[in-house]
């Protein structure tokens, strides 16, 4: 009997020793993108002279944010003064093809120049609008810009 015993204890101090250590749980993240605005370089510019330089943060659960192919426009800037005021940009991806993991990072966006839409206007404001699509066409949420001065 005992011998019964003393090999059932060793049993169940090996088995209970070959158990993986218990893993720190990893926080999930969805597999759509997910945006945060950062920062925005000015409040005021000169209309079709000053550049706007947009910083928002992303998260990605699966890596498919960006595109392979360059001619492929996945990230919207949209101005809200007007619906055709837009313009869309192409984001690099940042995982090999095929690869499934979260990702995160931050994307500078700059916007060349601004207009105003009533050339006798003293200054007009806007608020810019981002998102972006991911490769399985999930679009992230939609993020805004603090409030823009536009004077000529």
């Amino acid at each position: 009997m005992r011998k019964v015993i003393f090999y059932t204890s060793i049993a169940l101090v090996s088995f209970f020793s070959c158990r993986k250590p218990t893993e720190k749980l990893i926080p999930t993240v969805p597999l759509e993108p997910v945006l945060t605005f950062e920062s925005l370089n000015k409040s005021n510019v000169k209309a079709f002279g000053d550049s706007l330089v947009f910083t928002v943060s992303y998260t990605d659960g699966d890596g498919d944010l960006g595109d392979f192919n360059s001619d492929s426009l996945s990230l919207y800037l949209m101005d809200t003064r007007s619906a055709s005021l837009y313009e869309r940009y192409h984001i690099a991806p940042s995982v090999p093809a095929n690869v499934k993991v979260a990702i995160q990072g931050q994307l500078r966006i700059v916007l060349d120049h601004t207009i105003l839409l009533n050339s006798s206007s003293a200054s007009e404001t806007s608020v810019f609008k981002i998102k972006v699509k991911d490769r399985a066409g999930h679009w992230s949420n939609l993020v805004s810009s603090p409030t823009i001065t536009i004077k000529p």
